[in-house]
């Protein structure tokens, strides 16, 4: 049961510490950044150094994991296991789509490409001049994941699953698309939707439900078909989006086809 299950008494104390507090954390150190004044000396640091860390198809890889259609895919295969999980997701990825396309319209910031001589990063993929690069919405996507799991788990060795958002985090600076503060505000948002996701998948329990598993699975079918025929940005990354479609179109397909061999 998640902290933010309706189940009083009400604990002020752990919706702080696990829902607001490691926003907080996030917000501060986006601020910390940006008043110091280091966002572009972290990104070409980061970005030089990714380069010479892993070859361009993972980098491309790990970012399409922050692609909201992939995440969707390969999260397929806990309908089996963690039905809640997925559908704390799905109703997540809305008021965050929503929430990402307000603060990019307010705030407009110039992605590092337009800002930065093209010689001068390394860039895979696309390259992105247009639209506002505050906040990155691949981290906002991983931090939405992993905050769902870490929320609705409660134990310690969830937290671990950060390392993970994290690291598809940096890869929007590895790929050359967003500097270190979009993507502290990316995550601080994405951990607040995930509890949103949660919240309300508390409360509306569609998902125990036979009709409420195979909508979600449906659902995740037509994303994993759908990823067969989007170009999602990255080519170097193609080898992760057809898997994570391959993955979420077999396990999705099994889910709705259970209960009919049931019904036989």
């Amino acid at each position: 049961m998640s902290v933010l299950s309706p189940s009083p008494p009400f604990d002020a104390r752990a919706v702080f510490a696990r829902v607001l507090l490691p926003a907080i954390v996030c917000v501060a150190f986006a601020a910390a950044v940006a008043l110091f004044g280091v966002d572009e000396t972290w990104f070409r640091a980061g970005n030089s150094f990714a380069a010479e860390l892993l070859p361009v198809f993972l980098w491309a890889g790990i970012t399409d994991l922050g692609s909201a259609q992939c995440i969707f895919a390969l999260a397929a295969p806990l309908l089996n296991w963690r039905p809640r999980w997925v559908a704390a997701m799905i109703l997540a990825a809305a008021p965050a789509a929503g929430l990402a396309y307000a603060i990019k319209k307010f705030v407009g910031e110039a992605r590092p490409a337009a800002v930065l001589p093209p010689d001068e990063i390394h860039i895979v993929g696309k390259i992105l001049t247009g639209n506002s690069s505050f906040p990155s919405g691949h981290t906002m996507t991983a931090f939405v994941f992993v905050g769902v799991v870490v929320l609705c788990v409660r134990r310690p060795w969830a937290w671990f699953m950060l390392l993970p958002a994290m690291l598809v985090a940096f890869s929007r600076i590895a790929v050359g698309a967003h500097w270190p503060v979009d993507l502290c505000a990316g995550a601080a948002c994405g951990w607040l939707m995930a509890a949103l996701g949660v919240w309300w998948s508390a409360r509306w329990r569609f998902w125990e439900k036979a009709s409420g598993l195979r909508i979600l699975a449906l659902f995740i079918l037509l994303d994993a078909l759908s990823l067969c025929f989007t170009d999602i940005g990255y080519p170097e990354g193609l080898w992760l989006q057809i898997s994570a479609a391959i993955l979420g179109g077999i396990a999705a397909l099994h889910v709705l086809w259970k209960p009919l061999a049931v019904a036989a």
